[in-house]
């Protein structure tokens, strides 16, 4: 009995033999709402997984729920297609995780060195969650405007917080003074410009400090006011 459900849930799923194998995934809950939220963060945790594993690309809505135990058919009960759940996914996580990264950058420190900071740790994003920094940076421009769109609202709290940071820096005369829009895509093509450089790396976290380094002297170079 066991393997014939077994079969019948890998062919539910559409996944054949040689790609799951295993018992098939339970979801316990004592509640409707408490099921729909375990089973969507399922779906997170199993996207995630599949995404640093397989690709984002290859990664099929098969796989996806099979990882989170639930039939195929389900899975549209949560989500529209692949791209509105890797948009949700980085809707639920990089906003926390982006603010985790500018809490721990003290105000005390000057503004050239929270600046370097944030940079630094925006590199160090990359290296620490290469499935995240990856999909940013290789799937996210091939993915249709809606779900760029929500993706891109998700990087607003760290445009604020490097907008602020160089709003200052100018008034302080830190930084040159140079159109704020121009300046924005300065500073953040330069970061992202460091962290492709990990993602290509075949030993990113050998490098890392070696890429921060030189990404953190391009930036305050090219804004100094000498």
């Amino acid at each position: 009995m066991a393997h014939a459900i077994g079969v019948w849930y890998r062919q539910e799923v559409g996944k054949t033999a040689a790609r799951y194998d295993g018992a098939v995934p339970r979801i316990n809950a004592s509640t409707i709402e408490e099921h729909r939220r375990a089973t969507r963060r399922a779906l997170f945790t199993g996207a995630h997984d599949l995404f640093g594993r397989v690709g984002y690309v290859e990664t099929t809505l098969g796989d996806i729920a099979a990882h989170a135990g639930i039939g195929r058919t389900t899975f549209y009960d949560y989500f529209v297609d692949k791209e509105d759940l890797l948009a949700s996914l980085v809707e639920e996580s990089l906003p926390e995780v982006f603010a985790t990264m500018i809490d721990e950058i003290p105000r005390t420190m000057s503004l050239r060195d929270q600046l370097a900071g944030l940079a630094v740790s925006m590199v160090e994003f990359v290296v620490s969650d290469p499935v995240f920094g990856l999909i940013l940076h290789q799937d996210v421009p091939r993915l249709g405007p809606e779900a760029q769109r929500r993706i891109a609202v998700t990087h607003q709290n760290l445009m604020t917080e490097f907008a602020r940071i160089y709003r200052l820096g100018v008034e302080a005369g830190e930084f040159r003074d140079m159109p704020f829009d121009l300046a924005g895509h300065f500073i953040i093509d330069v970061v992202m410009s460091g962290a492709r450089t990990m993602l290509k790396s075949e030993e990113p976290k050998q490098r890392f400090h070696e890429v921060a380094e030189e990404t953190v002297r391009f930036l305050l170079g090219g804004l100094g006011t000498g």
